[in-house]
């Protein structure tokens, strides 16, 4: 006897549940899936078990079918009236589990004419089918022994495929080989993750890689080696660049699908699922049609891919059941998975047939080529003797007009000597201008170093506004390269007025911070000529000559030049050596 009670908040202990009051809360379980909804709250299941075999060398074994629970927690009966825990589950470790199989069993201490009460407390993550079981211990055995038979043939004859293509692979260098690979152990993680044999014997210990099986990591596997072991199989029958077009645009766009599933928002899985059998239709059917118009039709190809489609609809729709048994309608997809491999296998061996076809075939054309070639040669022999005859002649003909030629080149050549020494001559005397040049521009350098003779006028047509003052400013104060002040980041994006945010913790900082024109007052490019002048020798404006040229307040001038003098005393400036560049950059806050 078997019945239910939903506990929504999820609060409950075994103490709370046998309580009178929980008890009468309890309801008959009616259907497999017990609850087709309040997928966040536990199940608690109450299991009343009589032992009415009379025979006492007989052990009792309850099983529940179903690797992917996500919590399942069996209570004991003890002799005082408490209760014995034992949990397991889809995130918990399996080293957790009483007995190591891969569902969960439990022993049972039922002796004949018994009878015991157990409770079940379950959370589930869909809609799931429950299955349990009751067995004696040779039952037990007997289902665990051929279930693990047939699993391990069902692995064994994809591994034995996987072996031949690796070996293919490595024989023949081709890559469609090497896809298939790609596509096997795809459908042996799927397995495995789905059956819970990968649990059980590859990562007991971490509980967390089962989370990849049920979502889209898998699935994005599969269709993603399958269009590319489609497309190479293609490829080898017939060049299509329509066919690897679409097979590329599939790709995008399943991986598109598939992150947007993950981080952004998901689709209903019927929509996600008419999207993924509609980005693998699409190429295949071009494939499909390509390979028709070169007369070559593979249906052991198009079969394998009717597999595909029928594993991943199934996949998707977990609430479709062929059969009363849900163990049957669990593992139904892997005879599928199993056509699948074999009939593509089938197609690889008949495209390896195919092309030895093409390779004999070409060899006898090549044959009777080569025999053509031979006779074609014979012919044209003759006809190139007769024609070497003629050309022997008229080549010595040539001869003598090469030898009166040649006596024009030489005087030709005599012009050209003489030529070459006048351009010897010239190319001498332009090195010397060359010199007269270069040290005219090492004075007229040095005299714009010492900023002799510029009015203020003239200065502001070097400077004639702000930002070609910030963009100056900005050149010279990170010509070494940039570097946060806040992160030491040295990647930028500049903004207005020539300002630089930093890309790593977003720290904005202008030309003019840590500058002489930090925080000032007037136009900067009337502070770049006081500047300009603090290191002219030639020009000793008075406060009032400055304040008019400038249009400024006879104190702003003041201020200004009171301010340069600190940083010429700050950096020890020296007017013959350094520019007033240098003064620029000096930082007095």
């Amino acid at each position: 006897m078997m019945d239910f009670f939903l506990d929504t908040a999820g609060t409950l202990t075994i103490d709370d549940v046998i309580q009178p009051e929980i008890q009468k809360r309890f309801q008959k379980v009616t259907d497999p899936h017990i609850l087709f909804d309040y997928f966040e709250s536990a199940i608690w299941v109450k299991l009343t078990i009589e032992n009415a075999q009379k025979s006492f060398d007989k052990s009792w074994y309850f099983e529940s079918w179903g690797f992917d629970i996500k919590s399942f927690s069996f209570f004991f009966p003890n002799p005082d009236g408490t209760y014995e825990m034992h949990q397991a589950g889809f995130e918990l470790p399996f080293k957790t589990r009483r007995i190591n199989h891969k569902n969960f069993n439990y022993f049972l201490d039922l002796r004949p004419g018994e009878q015991k009460t157990y409770y079940l407390k379950i959370q589930r993550n869909y809609n799931h089918q429950f299955s349990f079981h009751l067995r004696t211990n040779e039952r037990f055995l007997n289902h665990s022994l051929n279930e693990y038979f047939l699993l391990g043939t069902y692995y064994g004859v994809l591994i034995l495929i996987l072996i031949l293509n690796l070996y293919l692979f490595l024989k023949l260098k081709d890559l469609l080989y090497l896809y298939f690979q790609g596509l096997i152990l795809s459908y042996i993680w799927f397995s495995l993750g789905r059956d819970g044999l990968g649990f059980q014997y590859f990562w007991p210990s971490m509980p967390w890689l089962n989370q990849l099986n049920n979502q889209y990591v898998i699935e994005l596997f599969i269709i993603l080696t399958t269009l590319l072991f489609s497309n190479r199989f293609v490829q080898k029958y017939t060049k299509s660049d329509k066919v690897i077009r679409f097979t590329t645009w599939s790709i995008i766009l399943k991986l598109i699908f598939f992150f947007n599933q993950l981080f952004f928002i998901e689709l209903h899985y019927i929509s996600y699922l008419v999207i993924t059998i509609l980005i693998l239709l699409i190429p295949f059917v071009f494939g499909l049609r390509e390979l028709i118009k070169e007369k070559i039709l593979s249906w052991s190809y198009i079969f394998a891919f009717a597999c595909l489609f029928l594993v991943i609809i199934y996949t998707y729709s977990r609430s479709i059941e062929l059969f009363e048994n849900p163990v049957i309608n669990w593992y139904l997809m892997y005879p599928f998975i199993f056509l699948e491999m074999i009939l593509f296998s089938f197609s690889i061996l008949n495209q390896i047939k195919f092309l030895q076809d093409e390779f004999i075939k070409a060899n006898a054309e090549k044959t009777l080529i080569l025999e053509k070639n031979d006779q074609l040669t014979q012919e044209l022999n003759s006809k190139l003797k007769e024609k070497v005859r003629a050309r022997t002649e008229k080549i010595e003909q040539m001869a003598a007009d090469l030898a009166l030629k040649n006596e024009e080149l030489q005087e030709s050549n005599a012009k050209l000597e003489d030529l070459n020494r006048k351009v010897t001559e010239m190319n001498q005397l332009l090195l010397e201008r060359n010199a007269e040049l270069i040290s005219s521009v090492d004075e007229i350098t040095k005299s714009l170093a010492l900023m002799k003779g510029l009015g203020f006028e003239e200065f502001k047509k070097v400077f004639p506004d702000k930002d070609t003052c910030l963009k100056f400013l900005a050149d010279l104060k990170w010509k070494d390269g940039y570097r946060c002040k806040k992160c030491e980041y040295n990647k930028y994006q500049e903004t207005t007025n020539f300002s630089r945010r930093c890309k790593n913790c977003n720290y904005l900082e202008s030309p003019t911070v840590d500058t002489l024109f930090n925080k000032l007052k007037f136009p900067i490019e009337k502070a770049f000529y006081i500047l300009y002048l603090s290191n002219r020798k030639d020009v000793d404006l008075t406060l009032n000559e400055l304040s008019e040229i400038l249009e400024l307040r006879r104190e702003t001038c003041w201020a200004f030049k009171n301010k340069i003098a600190q940083a010429m005393e700050k950096v020890g400036h020296n007017k013959d050596l350094s520019g007033w560049e240098s003064l620029a950059l000096v930082d007095l806050e």
